[in-house]
């Protein structure tokens, strides 16, 4: 025989395994759109990163072809002068030339290096987000059985106790 106070403890079991379940489906659904959210984010940093690789490498192709354009008119005019020897004159020219593309070239490296470390640092986000999740635990329904199997065994041992020995009758506590 069950009291009232131990079928309500049991309704009370019951009722509380199924909002700790709702609340860890909800948790594992905010978990998954947190995953997905990450993803994107992480996904657009790359995109931004390729973006500024794309304008790195443009602006250096720009400023070599400037160079190169600034390096033959200047062998042109002076050529076109007959100012002096005209091998110095390209030599001169071709070594002001080389630095500067060598300058060009370090800029750009500098860049492409920076880019790099923004793709590290864009990953490395990505990581603490996922880190930041915190794993659900779904309640066992092993558990709940037992804990309806003490509140149960509570409860007729409380029925037994309140037996009269030699009767059987319920004594009211």
């Amino acid at each position: 025989m069950c009291d009232v106070v131990t079928a309500l403890k049991i309704g009370t079991a019951i009722v509380s395994h199924r909002n700790q379940r709702a609340i860890a489906k909800g948790q594992q659904e905010a978990n998954e759109l947190t995953r997905k959210n990450s993803d994107q984010a992480y996904l657009n940093d790359l995109s931004k990163i390729d973006g500024e690789y794309v304008t790195t490498s443009r602006e250096k192709k720009a400023e070599e072809f400037r160079l190169n354009q600034e390096k033959n008119k200047k062998q042109a005019k002076l050529l076109n002068m007959n100012a002096g020897n005209g091998d110095k004159i390209i030599q001169d020219i071709a070594g002001t030339h080389d630095m500067q593309f060598l300058d060009v070239a370090r800029d750009y490296e500098t860049d492409v290096i920076k880019l790099m470390g923004q793709e590290q640092e864009a990953y490395a986000a990505q990581q603490r987000r996922y880190n930041s999740i915190k794993p659900v635990v779904m309640p066992s329904r092993t558990g709940l059985l037992l804990n309806i199997g003490t509140i149960g065994a509570e409860g007729y041992q409380k029925y037994k106790t309140n037996l009269k020995p030699d009767t059987g009758e319920v004594v009211a506590p």
